[in-house]
């Protein structure tokens, strides 16, 4: 039975070729449509430009960050073992930076320029060369994202054009060097490496901003009560000394006047100590400050690409023959029942 089942199977190649050199026109005619159909699609597409850039994040282990800053900080008496690093967003997250839709409205109310060289909203770009103008215009016209309540309010066409943006702005990050690879492709090339030049822009200060923004927070605050202290430290020093002017003589000093005189140097050592203590942590909030900024090199900025990335002519022409070759084998193969002639 293995046998015969085998024998079915098999196929009758002399057969086959001569099916379809006798249905040699409808593979012509079949394959020269959906050739057509391709050349049509190759030809009428918009043309799309991809612009590319990379950055390297600061990767740096927690016990070198400050490097030679330690010594001179022990010097000062800055405690640098006490400074906690502030937590960052993990590397592998950078790329959901700039899939946020603050992200992409922020980019909309970007102003960048065009290869006419004329500088004009994103948003506005969006609108004429990627919408097509007048095919939205009624949606266009639609309220902007607002704020109420804390939520933020979308629109439908808002939403449409983030989920097409995510398709054209790309990020990826290469999880051994630590890469992070910004991809845009718009039918205007220069406005693609606008895009590309914002996205980098925007990523590096997210999140020098949220590695920075507590420690900052903190150094304002030290700062306001280091101007407080001080004033306080000052106005006790010029207490002490005019009080002791007044007793310069020791033959007029009596008892009431040196209780007055301890209690006003307790006062003056008691600001001087609370306001040497608070220079002290601000000199570590300011280190602190530096230690959490974050450093991003770009290995290669966003260029304007001399040539498309889309279409690909050659290969949609490809495609299409090939596609069009397959299916009209198909169509010959069940026409009639053609297949059962190659079978044995």
């Amino acid at each position: 039975m293995q046998e015969n089942s085998k024998e079915y199977t098999k196929i009758n190649l002399q057969a086959l070729f001569k099916l379809f050199w006798k249905e040699k026109t409808i593979i012509i005619i079949i394959t020269s449509i959906v050739l057509l159909l391709g050349t049509f699609y190759a030809f009428t597409v918009q043309e799309q430009f991809e612009s590319e850039g990379r950055i390297l994040p600061e990767l740096q282990a927690k016990a070198t960050k400050f490097g030679n800053l330690a010594g001179l900080a022990d010097l000062a008496g800055v405690d640098l073992a006490n400074l906690d690093a502030t937590e960052a967003i993990r590397p592998d997250l950078y790329p959901d930076v700039l899939r946020s839709t603050p992200f992409f409205l922020a980019l909309f109310n970007e102003k960048i320029i065009t290869k006419d060289n004329q500088s004009v909203l994103f948003e506005k770009f969006y609108h004429e060369l990627i919408e097509k103008g007048d095919e939205i215009e009624k949606k266009y016209m639609e309220k902007p994202p607002v704020k109420e309540n804390g939520f933020l309010l979308m629109n439908q066409i808002t939403e449409n054009r983030i989920k097409d943006l995510k398709k054209r702005i790309r990020s990826d990050i290469d999880k051994k060097s630590g890469i992070i690879t910004i991809s845009v492709k718009m039918p205007d090339p220069v406005v693609a490496a606008n895009v590309a030049r914002f996205s980098m822009a925007y990523l590096t200060e997210y999140v020098t901003n949220y590695r920075i923004n507590k420690a900052k927070k903190d150094l304002h605050f030290l700062e306001e009560r280091v101007n407080t202290a001080r004033g306080k430290f000052y106005s006790n020093q010029t207490k002490k000394a005019q009080y002791g002017d007044q007793f310069q003589l020791p033959t007029i000093r009596q008892q009431s006047a040196d209780l007055q005189r301890e209690r006003i140097e307790s006062e003056y050592r008691l600001s001087s100590n609370f306001y040497n203590d608070l220079l002290k942590k601000l000199e570590e909030a300011k280190l602190k400050v530096q230690q959490e900024t974050p450093v991003f090199q770009i290995l290669e900025p966003p260029l304007v690409p001399a040539r498309k990335s889309e279409p690909r002519k050659a290969l949609i022409l490809f495609a299409s023959t090939v596609f069009g070759g397959l299916v009209s084998l198909i169509v010959i193969l069940l026409h009639k029942g053609n297949y059962k002639k190659i079978l044995h």
